[in-house]
């Protein structure tokens, strides 16, 4: 193909994607490249009807492709190719929320900085998306703190701090807690939109994030399945350019879908305002993908946030934070902006994977050593957890730990993984890490691994139930961090509740007591399942009549034109 035809081939290419013929559109453009790969236009072009297609990840490799192309062909113009890269490539990664790989996205983003290094919401996507994925929080706190001195004022960037330092073990919860304060001030409260009353429905809103890689939609999903649609009627507010398995699922159970990809605050405020919403519900808080933005201009006369965050947004306009009396102890309000609200029992329900195998046998029996295993993602590793895991393998010898993560297929990830727990003293021979890969492959997984530590501050939620129903018992260390007692929660709706203790010592003991002893711990293994099923984290029709019951008191105290405040109820 001649550098003309090639050029005409990019033509057609985008008068097809135009005209919404998409696939011919790639095929094109896909030919232009083939003949002269040196164009970064081409390159960008090719994302931008990758994305429309749908094909993120695929948009993200071919942003990559321009970025990493110095100019045009022979050096000359480019046709503004690395500049709709660069910008398509912040698109992209704000709605893949960390779904791209870490690696891909870290170089993309680098490229992108080397081209406009004042650019700070790079800075701040580079922090989030592809240094904290890789379990580099210090030097994803420093890229924030950066993007910060280019751009004091960014809201998205002092959110993005503020989520950086959840996972920071040298905080205490006073400075987590002011700093969230110290946010919110930024954000005076609004007077609430005027709305008809219950007529009889209450009108509630969840706003999703991009919850490709977020839980919020496993927690929502028995929820929504369990609502009394008498009473109450759910619309979901969902960021789903990007969907998976769950999208589906999600929609069919909800009342109301609106899809808000691509959709401002502004916009969304409106729509929500318009829909006539009684109580709106964050499950983002200062999360990649929230929409705080539209919470701070008072959406909804309640507001709410649940699930998505660890603890308090910090926001005036936050009426509501829905805990349980394990992540929110009393005592733990003055930590707060909102209300406290604390359910009956677990503070989300969750429905196991109807495709989950079966609990495998204890692997110590048939390997002759006990294997320590966390499948959480990279993201809540660091050097003092490192640390804490190196303790238990040298209290127990001959175990071994396995990691199993996204992230850890590639070479200089597992490189950096490794020198984390070697600075921490442990013998490269003693661990194995593993990519993440599919749920039912990671799932499968729990068949080698005999019990699973949990990391700090940042304790596993979906990540510990998972492996409770796969037979794994999880060891966590608490605190008075409200995201270090996820864990401690759900192992104590399974009745577990001494897998949870209080410092660095007990941590030790209670992994290396649980290994000493194989027969006790296959027996446990075993009856886990039967354990969890029973447990009030998976009766999301008990957790839903009390969500319903708590919106309930929430609309009341506001129709009666009462503050917020905390309050707990038992459903007896």
């Amino acid at each position: 193909m001649t550098p003309e035809q090639a050029e005409g081939c990019h033509r057609q290419g985008l008068i097809a994607a135009q005209a919404g013929r998409l696939d011919e559109a790639l095929d094109l453009i896909a030919q232009a490249i083939a003949a002269r790969p040196g164009v970064a236009a081409w390159w960008a072009h090719y994302g931008l009807v990758l994305e429309s297609a749908g094909d993120a990840l695929g948009a993200v490799q071919a942003y990559a492709g321009a970025l990493n192309l110095d100019g045009g062909p022979d050096g000359g113009p480019d046709g503004g190719g690395l500049a709709i890269a660069g910008n398509g490539l912040l698109v992209v990664l704000r709605g893949l929320c960390g779904a791209a790989p870490a690696a891909l996205a870290e170089g993309c983003l680098r490229r992108a900085l080397v081209l406009d290094p004042a650019w700070a919401e790079l800075w701040g996507l580079h922090a989030t998306h592809a240094l904290l994925a890789q379990g580099r929080p210090a030097e994803a706190q420093a890229g924030v703190e950066r993007a910060l001195r280019l751009e004091p004022d960014a809201d998205s960037l002092h959110g993005a701090r503020l989520f950086l330092m959840q996972h920071d073990p040298g905080r205490t919860m006073a400075q987590v807690a002011q700093a969230h304060a110290d946010w919110g001030a930024r954000h005076p409260d609004r007077p609430a939109p005027a709305v008809a009353p219950p007529a009889p429905k209450l009108r509630i809103g969840y706003v999703l994030p991009h919850f490709r890689a977020h839980p919020a939609g496993s927690v929502l999903e028995p929820v929504l399945a369990a609502h009394d649609r008498d009473a109450v009627e759910a619309v979901c507010y969902a960021d789903a350019a990007h969907p998976r398995g769950t999208t589906g699922r999600l929609k069919a159970r909800a009342d109301a879908w609106v899809e808000t990809a691509g959709m401002s605050d502004d916009a969304l405020l409106a729509r929500i305002r318009a829909d006539n919403i009684h109580i709106l519900v964050d499950m983002a808080g200062h999360g990649p993908g929230n929409r705080l933005g539209v919470f701070a201009r008072r959406a909804a006369p309640v507001q709410v946030t649940w699930a998505g965050y660890a603890g308090t947004t910090g926001l005036p306009a936050m009426d509501y934070l829905i805990s349980d009396h394990r992540l929110s102890p009393e005592g733990a309000d003055g930590w707060a902006i909102e209300g406290i609200v604390r359910m009956p029992d677990a503070h989300v329900p969750w429905e196991p994977p109807e495709d989950a195998p079966a609990v495998a046998p204890l692997p110590m029996l048939e390997r002759g050593h006990p294997t320590f295993g966390s499948f959480n993602a990279l993201s809540s590793l660091n050097p003092a957890v490192a640390a804490l895991w190196a303790r238990v393998l040298a209290a127990v010898p001959g175990a071994r730990l396995m990691l199993r993560a996204a992230g850890l297929e590639e070479a200089g990830q597992r490189a950096r993984t490794a020198a984390l727990f070697i600075a921490a003293g442990l013998d490269p021979a003693r661990f194995d890490l593993r990519g993440g890969e599919s749920q039912q492959d990671v799932l499968a997984g729990y068949g080698a691994v005999d019990v699973a530590l949990d990391p700090f501050p940042c304790s596993g939620g979906v990540t510990t139930l998972e492996a409770l129903w796969m037979g794994v018992p999880v060891v966590t260390l608490g605190s008075d961090r409200f995201g270090a007692r996820r864990a401690a929660a759900h192992l104590a709706s399974a009745g577990l509740s001494a897998l949870a203790v209080g410092d660095a010592d007990a941590y030790v003991a209670m992994a290396a007591a649980l290994v000493s002893d194989s027969m006790a711990l296959a027996g446990l293994r075993a009856g886990l399942r039967d354990r969890l099923t029973t447990s009030p984290a998976l009766d999301g029709v008990r957790f839903t009549r009390a969500l319903e019951a708590a919106f309930g008191a929430m609309w009341q105290r506001a129709a009666a034109g009462q503050g917020r405040a905390s309050f707990s109820f038992d459903l007896g």
